[in-house]
């Protein structure tokens, strides 16, 4: 049953209609939102992963190659419904559903060289992949949200608030933070050394809407207007999981040196054992909360008196999402959640163009997730009804493109 609300859920936008009537307070929208972003993986090597092939040296030396030593990938796709009711007062409520599905890595090229080539190459060197990160989500999130107005000294606004219950299915993480292997000249020894920290949910359950946590999260936000001008303050999803009692957290912190084996007698071969599969861990079965990533943005947006640019829209935007809680709640968690939320804050500035039948908007923004400056792209209809977009328009015109996104809306009003 649940797999069949996600696929009517995953098929709305696609198939349904919009209407308008006089009454116009009901409106039920739709969105498709899905991205993949990488500062160094290509669309070639990609498809090969995903849909076989033969991935070549050439590949996998311009993997490592391009960019910088950091290497980060995020992907993002998520499918929702959206109810509001909006009364005479202008104060309005509303319901949304969303199903969640989140990816997101760091790691470092020499973790790519080893991968690729093993360490015969790197003789009488250090490789050095501490600091890899690999987290992964997937969540229903259901969302019950409150707009009233508000009106302060000359600006008319909104508040908004929101809690939501989060359904959580599957959560894996993986944390290197310390982990280097020296191969001494010929191989005849191995030094390595290494600190490990995982959590995941029940692996015995891995259906699509597997109910292994729950949690919840809230928003937050206000905008003000005046004549021409406008502020908000937006503070979204800041919220966890508990994950049950049949989650797993494992943890392995040590180092070894391998000498090999010396073999005197081929008739008399001694006991072996390879000392590199001895990495142990240290596995619990237990609970665990984990944090899904709180978005904060700040905007400015200005009308222009302009024949076709109509707006100006400025706006940053910050990630917050700690690896675990350790310690409680305090200073250290604050400063944490924004730098392992693998998310540099975001400058985005767009403008609206009237296209006579349609509006368009576009703009550029750096920082995010990759060093790139994206271009951004939509085209919606005057009444609100549809709107289809990309925050990565410029790849669309690169033959090895590096990210991709895409999103569409559809509203029904009644």
């Amino acid at each position: 049953m649940k797999r069949k609300i996600f696929y009517i859920l995953f098929s709305l936008p696609f198939i349904s209609f919009a209407q308008e009537t006089d009454t116009n307070h009901h409106n039920i929208t739709m969105n498709n939102y899905f991205t993949i972003e990488s500062d160094d993986l290509n669309t070639s090597f990609l498809n090969t992963m995903l849909f076989g092939g033969f991935i070549t040296d050439e590949m996998k030396d311009t993997w490592i190659n391009n960019g910088d030593d950091n290497n980060r990938l995020n992907a993002e796709l998520t499918n929702s419904i959206e109810y509001k009711y909006s009364t005479d007062k202008l104060n309005s409520y509303y319901f949304q559903l969303s199903d969640v599905n989140l990816i997101n890595s760091s790691f470092k090229d020499d973790l790519l060289k080893l991968a690729f080539h093993g360490n015969y190459d790197y003789q009488e060197e250090i490789l050095d992949f501490s600091n890899t990160v690999i987290r992964a989500d997937r969540y229903q999130q259901y969302k019950f949200g409150y707009n009233h107005p508000i009106y302060i000294k000359g600006y008319s606004g909104q508040i908004n608030t929101a809690l939501s219950y989060l359904n959580g299915n599957h959560h894996a993480q993986i944390n290197i933070k310390e982990a280097t292997l020296y191969t001494s000249g010929m191989g005849t020894s191995l030094d390595l050394n290494y600190d490990i920290n995982a959590m995941m949910t029940d692996t015995s359950n891995i259906s699509v809407f597997a109910g292994n946590g729950n949690g919840v999260a809230m928003d937050f936000s206000i905008c003000l207007d005046k004549v021409k001008e406008g502020y908000a303050l937006a503070i979204r999803d800041l919220g966890y999981i508990n994950w049950n009692k049949n989650s797993i957290v494992a943890n392995t912190d040590s180092s070894f040196t391998f000498m090999g084996v010396e073999i005197e007698d081929f008739n008399n071969l001694p006991e072996f054992n390879d000392s590199i599969m001895d990495i142990s861990f240290n596995n619990n079965k237990t609970k665990f909360r984990s944090f899904i990533p709180a978005r904060i943005t700040l905007s400015y947006n200005r009308i222009l008196d302009h024949k076709y640019f109509k707006t100006l829209l400025v706006t940053s935007h910050s990630r917050w999402q700690p690896y675990e809680l350790k310690g409680g709640i305090n200073w250290d968690l604050f400063n944490r959640g924004f730098s392992e939320s693998g998310y540099n804050t975001n400058l985005d500035v767009r403008t609206n163009i009237d296209l006579t039948y349609l509006y368009s908007t576009v703009g550029f923004s750096v920082g995010g997730f990759t060093d790139q400056t994206k271009i951004y792209f939509s085209l919606s209809d005057k009444k609100g009804i549809f709107s289809i977009g990309t925050y990565h328009l410029n790849e669309l015109f690169k033959e090895d493109k590096t990210s991709m996104s895409g999103y569409i809306k559809l509203s029904t009003r009644f």
